[in-house]
């Protein structure tokens, strides 16, 4: 496979705005081996009240710096542009966040795809504003256009700032209540072709995927087999495909329980099949690993690359 090459996210709570652990941190990254690092905008503290301050900018610059790095950016966990109670402010995050990344060179940006809370108070009085009530079918309709709205306006924003916007598959636990277009890579590549931008397409998170796939019963290779022409950015990272999720790590861990973010190789996703079906992919393979493991950095890189070179 011919790749950009590899990257290792940072984990927002351990930086936590604090540069000298950014610093550290990003010494690891470097010195596994790693192309790139991919950042974590809401531990970065530079996106202020929705705009980039600039003089916290110039000093994440400045650690930024120190490494032969290229960088790609991840937009804050918890932003929903089909948020009710704050989606205007989520949708000026994301600009900022966009002007965060063209100021420091990063020309990926990766969003958690968007989703709605069925019983959230908040969705209903937007959308029922009297005592009728729209059929399920209708408002997801709604919610597709009013998502493909605003992704095509940041789209455009991001295209004139040369910079792609990879909507991420994400995991779900609760589709009785909540409506996402993410859950599934099938689903996610229909609304990305109905935005219509080239460049918004998807990151695809195998790890996501797999979990997934066993949880609600799809078709793991044909989804992602599906998903490739429009994959802009990838996300690789290790589980045993068990969504049920202890809450904390150290107690899902010995179970093989959740979202692991394990590094390839330790879980039972079948990495090597996975890289044949997504040969063509030409972009960068972004490992998240639990950074509790960085110990094991630099022979995961060791282990990507050999396994990329198959």
């Amino acid at each position: 496979m011919n790749t950009r090459g590899i990257g290792i996210s940072l984990n927002a709570d351990m930086v936590n705005g604090d540069l000298e652990v950014l610093e550290r941190h990003l010494g690891y990254i470097a010195d596994a081996g790693c192309d790139y690092a991919e950042l974590i905008l809401h531990g970065l503290d530079v996106v202020i009240g929705g705009r980039v301050h600039q003089k916290r900018l110039e000093r994440v610059r400045q650690v930024l710096d120190k490494y032969e790095l290229g960088y790609t950016m991840h937009l804050p966990y918890e932003l929903n542009l089909l948020s009710c109670s704050k989606g205007d402010d989520y949708e000026r995050v994301f600009e900022a966040g966009i002007e965060l990344s063209a100021a420091i060179g990063a020309d990926t940006i990766v969003y958690h795809s968007s989703y709605a809370e069925l019983t959230d108070h908040n969705l209903m009085q937007h959308y029922f504003p009297t005592y009728g009530r729209l059929p399920r079918e209708e408002l997801f309709q709604i919610l597709l256009e009013e998502d493909a709205t605003k992704l095509r306006r940041l789209g455009s924003i991001a295209k004139d700032a040369g910079i792609t916007i990879g909507v991420e598959n994400n995991i779900w636990y609760d589709i009785k209540n909540d409506y996402t277009y993410g859950m599934n890579p099938q689903t996610l590549v229909e609304h990305v072709r109905y935005v219509g931008l080239d460049n918004v397409g998807i990151t695809l998170d195998v790890g996501h995927c797999y979990l997934t796939s066993m949880a609600y019963d799809y078709d793991f290779k044909k989804a992602i087999e599906a998903a490739l022409p429009y994959v802009k950015h990838l996300h690789v990272h290790d589980n045993f495909g068990e969504l049920y999720d202890a809450k904390a790590y150290m107690s899902n861990l010995p179970y093989g329980y959740g979202d692991l973010h394990l590094p390839v190789g330790w879980g039972d996703i079948p990495y090597e099949e996975v890289f044949q079906w997504i040969e063509p992919y030409q972009g960068i393979v972004n490992m998240e690993i639990e950074f509790r493991l960085y110990p094991h950095f630099q022979e995961a890189v060791k282990d990507m690359r050999r396994l990329l070179a198959k």
